[in-house]
């Protein structure tokens, strides 16, 4: 029985598939780096605010102990 030349075979399916694969990731990388550049960014801002507020209730905690003290 001889094979049909015209007739894809699991190698060009495969290599079909590979290159949809890799069009996808063309594609959809360019709009994912973005939004986690961002999200990093704003990850970064939330600790730092994060941060001040914990050092302002400590500063507000201390200062409510002084008045308490008179």
């Amino acid at each position: 029985m001889m094979c049909n030349p015209n007739r894809p075979g699991p190698p060009n399916f495969m290599r079909g598939v590979v290159r949809e694969m890799i069009l996808l990731l063309v594609v959809f990388l360019p709009g994912f780096v973005p939004m986690w550049l961002k999200s990093r960014d704003a990850a970064s801002r939330l600790s730092e605010a994060e941060r001040h507020l914990n050092l302002a209730s400590a500063q507000n905690t201390l200062a409510a102990a002084a008045i308490d003290t008179r």
